[in-house]
């Protein structure tokens, strides 16, 4: 006689589908905390590759400046009113110089005609911040990098030094200047003088160590005060006579944000004062490390701690100024390039 075989009851079905489904989450808790580490790796990678390729464009032009009684070089400082509430809230610099030009660079400016190797010349170049313009109330603050170059004294059009250049709005004529990279949150070119003392980092000040946030080559006030308190004069520069004053050293600084990363940024839960220095956010996973600069609508905050959904900050950092914000803005912060660019024709003129 064949005795019953025996199955399985349905505790003893339920405990392994429970157990099942334990292993199951926690494999794809793994394989998702993978995926999401992999995705900022290869990120961070391209955000690099597209950082380093922009600041070596820039320092291009850098090592070709030219130094001689035709040259100049302008940086200066202006301000957008990017979240458009009336109040021009957002620093971004602007940078003018003329560089010496290659025979590829004068075939690009000059197409169709024949080009002696021999024959260089003096191109200016123009680099600037504007407002990317978005529809969206989260794409305002963001800005795009663009460039333009035009053979000096020549061609059509007003020269990028020309006063009238620019419109009162602070925006180039179109078609005169190509964008480089968008996404831009923070651009940012500080200048050594004569008298920097770089040992100990790039200070901004009034002293003659202190690094310069403005340049005027000529020394004719061109870097306007009244766009902004950083158009201040270097306390180091000397008196330009029959050649520019160029600064021995600059240090670029770029920061930008690509579109698809603002969908992962959280928000803030709740309206804020211009004096709160502490708030909560929508979702505090999705702060970021401690010591980062975050930008709100046109006000720059540095994060010094959180915990849960709640953060803590410096308001009014990189020049900009506490103000209110409403429930629900996004909080910026993008990936930071920095280089510092040693200018080769810099020239030892302490006029004497």
């Amino acid at each position: 006689m064949r005795r019953p075989s025996r199955g399985f009851t349905m505790i003893e079905l339920l405990l392994a589908l429970g157990l099942l489904s334990i292993l199951a989450v926690a494999l794809v808790r793994l394989l998702d905390t993978s995926l999401n580490i992999w995705g900022r790796t290869e990120a961070g990678r391209d955000l690099n590759e597209m950082g380093s390729s922009v600041l070596d464009l820039m320092a291009r032009d850098w090592n070709a400046i030219d130094a001689g009684p035709r040259s100049d070089l302008l940086g200066e400082w202006v301000q957008f009113d990017t979240d458009r509430d009336g109040v021009r809230g957002m620093h971004w610099p602007r940078l003018r110089l003329v560089r010496q030009a290659t025979a590829a660079d004068l075939a690009r400016l000059v197409p169709g005609q024949g080009i002696d190797p021999r024959a260089l010349g003096l191109i200016e170049v123009c680099w600037t911040i504007e407002p990317e313009g978005g529809t969206e109330p989260e794409d305002r603050s963001v800005g795009s990098l663009r460039r333009g170059e035009r053979l000096l004294g020549q061609g059509e059009g007003l020269s990028f030094f020309d006063e009238r250049f620019f419109s009162a709005s602070e925006q180039a004529p179109p078609g005169s200047l190509h964008q480089v990279i968008g996404g831009v949150l923070w651009f940012s070119v500080l200048y050594a003088q004569q008298t920097t003392v770089l040992q100990d980092g790039w200070n901004v000040g009034d002293r003659l160590a202190d690094c310069a946030t403005s340049w005027d080559a000529w020394g004719l006030g061109r870097a306007d005060l009244s766009k902004s308190s950083w158009n201040t004069p270097g306390s180091g520069m000397p008196a330009a006579r029959e050649l520019p004053i160029l600064p021995r050293r600059v240090r670029v600084e770029i920061e930008f944000e690509r579109p698809g990363e603002r969908k992962r940024r959280t928000r803030l839960a709740g309206p804020i004062d211009a004096t709160q220095t502490s708030f909560r956010v929508q979702d505090g996973l999705r702060l970021p490390e401690v010591g980062t600069m975050i930008l709100v609508d046109e006000e720059w905050m540095e994060l010094v701690s959180k915990g849960g959904a709640n953060a803590t900050v410096v308001r009014g950092r990189r020049g900009s100024r506490p103000a209110s914000h409403e429930g629900g803005v996004l909080l910026h912060h993008g990936w930071r390039i920095l280089r510092e660019i040693p200018v080769a024709l810099y020239r030892e003129d302490w006029n004497l």
